[in-house]
């Protein structure tokens, strides 16, 4: 059943806590919770389990429903506490009862405990649609969070990532005998009106509508922790915008690369399209190169940084020109300067992309692979197929900011002449 791993991944919470609370008000989620702990501690060594029962007052059944919920108790072999609540029937009664309870859950936590509720997945749908209603802003429309500090405890909802139909399903399998408080089903209640008017309609058409609020609500919880994410652009000679890798798991990174993006005003990636990328950049050897491409640009991961590039580079260009002319293209540009020992200024000149295999000697130095030259020099790999050459006839004579050939049989250098500077392709975002 899809209960058992749920709490199956919270193990290692569960299994070094002191001693574990279950919010237990007797209805088919905490019933269910309370049951799948119990299954799971005949498995799995667990510490102490306490089901805790919040007596507000409200219902005239309340007292019926703490004696159910401590048979319930009983009978699974857990240990049991009742605490009854005083709350007001006049202003909000329901914020009044949430606040009692959570105060009696906190003065049960001692260092080391951890509280478990029942929340499920259609809870949070109707909490994020209910808030996005009211206006709410990235925190409020984070939902409900499945793990948070309560008082000197931890409260953690293992059961956020299901449905309800799969709750109600588990308690029929098992027979469980539930509560059920009918003031769930009056309509004149928003929250209850979303649940059995508004979403039945909206799963009519959209049945796979609840992945899509998670979704946001992940979202809207990665951007509510972003305030501290300004002014991450950095930019090399070769490889700008980047950003740099100092943070040290892959949610943190993640977090960054959005902000990041956002500051960039670069259009952003599917959420779990950018989240699995982070972990591909926290997780790769250092020889790999993880990358996504979203829209018109492609994000790659090279040394501790992930670098922006433009996708329409162009690698097969091949121009004709000569010594102290601007050329500009899909490759990046070319611009000249005056030096000691240069090219002579109006020879004619091609500027190509590389081609596979071919070395050069640059200065007095042995010759290498047009490849070892750029990689020495720091040209992110994904640049280096649009790194332009200078050619005179078929002779390469400079490899831009990298070198020129000393020895040539085309060409001579001469003092003051020209030598290329590379400035490499960018991609601009608009406001």
């Amino acid at each position: 059943m899809a209960l058992l791993p749920a709490l199956i991944a919270q193990i290692d919470s569960l299994q070094t806590a002191s001693r574990i609370f279950v919010g237990f008000s007797g209805g088919a989620d905490s019933h269910s919770l309370l049951h799948a702990l119990v299954e799971l501690s005949r498995r799995e060594a667990l510490p102490p389990i306490i089901a805790l029962h919040i007596n507000h007052g409200l219902h005239e059944d309340a007292n019926d429903w703490s004696a159910h919920c401590a048979a319930v108790a009983s009978d699974l072999g857990v240990e049991f506490h009742e605490r009854v609540v005083s709350v007001d029937a006049g202003a909000s009664p329901e914020a009044q009862a949430r606040d009692a309870r959570y105060s009696v859950f906190e003065s049960f936590l001692a260092s080391g405990d951890v509280l478990l509720l029942g929340h499920h997945l259609d809870d949070q749908v109707e909490t994020v649609l209910f808030r996005l209603i009211r206006g709410a802003g990235p925190s409020g429309l984070a939902g409900i969070p499945e793990k948070r500090p309560l008082g000197r405890g931890l409260l953690m909802r293992p059961l956020l990532g299901i449905t309800r139909d799969q709750i109600e399903n588990y308690a029929g399998s098992h027979q469980l005998a539930y509560l059920h408080d009918g003031s769930n089903d009056d309509t004149r209640y928003d929250r209850n009106f979303l649940r059995h008017e508004v979403l039945p309609l909206i799963e009519s058409r959209w049945p796979g509508y609840r992945s899509g609020f998670a979704r946001s609500a992940a979202l809207s919880g990665e951007l509510a922790t972003l305030g501290h994410f300004d002014n991450l652009t950095e930019y090399t000679r070769y490889g700008g915008p980047y950003l740099p890798m100092d943070v040290h798991d892959a949610k943190s990174l993640h977090r960054a690369l959005h902000g990041w993006l956002k500051e960039l005003n670069a259009p952003l990636p599917d959420f779990v399209a950018l989240e699995e990328f982070a972990r591909q950049c926290m997780h790769a050897q250092g020889d790999k190169l993880p990358e996504l491409r979203v829209a018109d640009y492609l994000l790659q991961r090279w040394r501790q940084g992930i670098h922006l590039y433009p996708v329409d580079i162009d690698r097969d260009f091949d121009i004709s020109c000569e010594v102290g002319g601007a050329l500009e293209g899909r490759w990046g540009s070319i611009a000249w300067q005056e030096a000691n020992m240069g090219l002579p200024a109006g020879v004619s000149i091609q500027v190509r992309a590389p081609r596979h295999g071919e070395a050069v000697s640059l200065g007095r130095r042995p010759r290498r692979s047009v490849g070892q030259w750029l990689q020495e020099a720091g040209v992110p790999p994904y640049l280096r197929g649009c790194y332009p050459l200078v050619q005179v006839g078929d002779e390469i004579i400079a490899i831009p900011d990298v070198g020129l050939v000393s020895d040539s049989s085309n060409l001579s250098l001469c003092k003051g002449g020209l030598v290329p500077v590379w400035t490499p392709p960018k991609i601009a975002f608009l406001n």
